[in-house]
């Protein structure tokens, strides 16, 4: 220790002892004068530091050291104050107080913040995020209390530039150590255990590991967002194709600085994973296969991804099996568990068709919380896994039926000729017709014993047909089972009457051209909307308790009422502007004549084909009330025009009897 140390060390000791032997006030009154030098002093050194004019002065001193001794003769002066109570003394006490407080604050915010590049170049990523996040907390502090803005701006400004640098740094270190190639169909994932240089190649004097990477990546909130790219890769390259194709070769290398795992290196297998093309025994082995790829892939993710980390990173562990969990069950749902419940109701009972998928999932207990392994949820309560599975099988159904390029018609309502038009599809009974040459009656004589429900005789759809059949067989399921399964057949039916609106419109994209298509939907929207009133109002009283007073479909009225006129109105108008076109001069005030009767002829008679021509379509479809409606709309156009032309001729008398054989047809 030379001279000049211990000289400041005993002018110190003496300054200490001075100030003890001082009175309360007089310890007050020097507080509040080396508060304001600390906060002088502390400024400056923010100001110098970070605005690049360092002196050697400043550069020496030390805010944080100058306020810690500041706060033990605060704490002094605490006890005096104590003793003697005043509200004077009190007042001023607290004012130093909050002062103090607040240059602390602002001096360990310095401190860590001037240190960050240091520890950056040295690979101390762990102390840097921690600084970072320390530093972040005391400024929010900090903004709340009675400071100058100037330096507390600096210190923001700081702090930004900082967290990005230590941003950065994290960015890169996570590329070096995890890391997914991509060539051609080969995917590989490569994990490095430490990272012993910069980006510029600098050595870091000790090398940065996982567990310092997790470490600063969880202490400034970015390592889910890691985790989440990481699990998309993982999904998408790795645990999905080897769902489908377990065959693909994978393969595992390790070193001792690092790991790596490849899939598809030697070629991705050309097999097309169709579960109903196998038989149960090749099922079953295809899933034991998957359980040994996938067992390989957590087997990595677990001992190299996380290679050499203690349990504070469990959490980060945990929370990527989870993910991975969530992305795949979906897949698992629909391609392996659902081909596995049996198809008929009575094999219910033996859960042992499930085996092979717990075993599966018992691969992911280590990572996935036993409330997440939803395969187990799915083998207690397998009735509702088969309900569910026929409510799908049952929908693709109806969406392939809706899909289908099937233009055919069928006559409904009135007392025509009635066929099972659903057997027919399904190959369970005879020919229907074709072409508007017969069809099932459009209620059942239970449901309207006095003709009160009677549909109108007109054409409709072969899909339209076959939806009301499967939405009346499909309410039928729902009879004497418990609630969540009747709740299922009935939500089935208010999707596939959802397929129809969803459908259909795009596969008859020609409504406003073609009017037999129009017409026809037209007639599909009335005839589903004349059903849904009624829909399963016999079997009511056979549903249980908890559907009989909110199972109704008297809700999706409204939408195929609007349908209905939305396809209706497109050819409407295009036949009317057609109409008005043909009359030509027609639609003209004071153009007729005597001496052009010939060619008003001409135009009147093109006119009166083009509404006969849509007419003669919406006789042959739609039922006569509406029939009437859409010819009585057109013939109006016409006879409005003319009756306006003959309202303005003044003709003598040949020329009369000329005009009314021109309009007589």
């Amino acid at each position: 220790m030379n001279r000049s140390q211990r000289r400041s060390r005993r002018e110190g000791a003496d300054c200490d002892q001075s100030f003890e032997k001082q009175n309360v006030t007089s310890q007050l009154t020097t507080l509040e004068r080396l508060v304001e030098e600390a906060r002088a002093s502390t400024y400056e050194a923010i100001n110098s530091h970070h605005r690049d004019f360092l002196s050697i002065r400043v550069y020496m001193h030390d805010p944080l050291d100058e306020a810690a001794t500041l706060n033990d003769k605060y704490e002094t002066t605490s006890t005096f104050v104590a003793t003697n109570p005043s509200p004077d003394l009190i007042e001023r006490l607290d004012n130093i107080g909050h002062s103090l407080k607040a240059i602390v604050r602002m001096a360990k915010t310095h401190a860590n913040l001037k240190d960050i590049d240091d520890q950056i170049l040295h690979g101390e990523i762990a102390v840097c995020a921690s600084s970072i996040v320390e530093a972040g907390e005391m400024l929010n502090e900090i903004e709340d209390m009675r400071v100058s803005q100037e330096p507390l701006q600096v210190l923001h400004g700081q702090f930004v530039k900082k967290r990005a640098a230590v941003r950065a740094e994290l960015e890169y270190l996570s590329d070096e150590m995890v890391r997914v190639v991509e060539t051609g169909c080969v995917h590989e994932l490569h994990v490095t255990y430490g990272v012993t240089s910069n980006y510029d190649n600098v050595p870091y004097e000790n090398a940065v590991t996982l567990s310092d990477l997790f470490f600063a990546m969880r202490e400034l909130d970015v390592v889910r967002t890691r985790a989440d790219v990481l699990v998309t890769a993982l999904a998408e390259h790795w645990l999905l194709p080897l769902l489908r194709a377990p065959s693909t070769p994978l393969s595992v290398s390790r070193t001792k600085l690092g790991a790596s795992m490849s899939i598809g290196a030697f070629g991705r297998s050309s097999a097309v994973f169709v579960p109903s093309a196998m038989d149960h025994d090749q099922f079953v082995q295809h899933i034991v296969d998957v359980q040994r790829v996938w067992t390989t892939v957590l087997q990595f993710v677990r001992d190299d991804l996380f290679h050499e980390c203690d349990d504070d990173h469990a959490d980060v562990y945990a929370y990527m099996g989870q993910k991975l969990w969530a992305r795949v069950w979906p897949t698992i749902h629909d391609e392996l568990l659902v081909p596995l419940v049996p198809d008929n109701v009575d094999a219910l009972s033996d859960v042992q068709c499930m085996v092979p998928l717990l075993e599966l999932e018992n691969a992911w207990m280590e990572v996935v919380p036993i409330a997440e392994l939803r395969v187990r949820n799915a083998a207690r309560s397998l009735l509702q896994t088969y309900v569910s599975k026929r409510r799908s099988d049952l929908l693709t159904t109806v969406a392939s039926i809706l899909a289908s390029d099937d233009a055919n018609v069928v006559v409904v309502g009135g007392d025509g000729p009635v066929i099972d038009v659903l057997a027919e599809h399904t190959g369970k009974g005879g020919k229907g017709g074709k072409n508007g040459k017969g069809g099932k009656g459009s209620m059942l004589p239970e449901e309207d014993a006095d003709g009160a429900l009677h549909f109108p005789r007109c054409s409709i759809s072969v899909q339209a047909q076959l939806l009301v059949e499967f939405a009346r067989e499909t309410i039928g399921f729902a009879q004497g089972d418990g609630s969540r399964t009747a709740a299922t057949y009935v939500h089935a039916v208010r999707d596939a009457f959802s397929l129809y609106r969803c459908l259909m419109p795009s596969q008859w994209s020609i409504l406003s051209v073609d009017a037999k298509r129009a017409f026809i939907m037209f007639n599909d929207c009335t005839f589903l909307v004349h059903h849904l009133t009624a829909l399963g109002h016999g079997l009511r009283e056979q549903w249980p308790r908890e559907l009989r007073a909110s199972a109704t479909f008297v809700d999706l009225i409204a939408s195929f009422r609007t349908l209905a006129r939305e396809s209706m109105s497109p050819v409407l108008q295009r036949t009317r502007d057609s109409v008005i076109r043909e009359l030509g001069l027609w639609t003209q005030k004071g153009w007729l004549n005597e001496n052009v009767l010939d060619d008003a002829e001409q135009r009147l008679v093109v006119a009166c084909g083009c509404v006969a021509q849509v007419a003669h379509t919406a006789q042959a479809h739609l039922p006569s009330r509406v029939y009437l409606t859409v010819l009585g709309l057109l013939a109006n156009v016409v006879v409005g025009y003319v009756a306006k032309r003959l309202s303005e001729c003044v003709v003598s008398d040949t020329k009369a009897r000329a005009l009314v054989r021109l309009v007589a047809p």
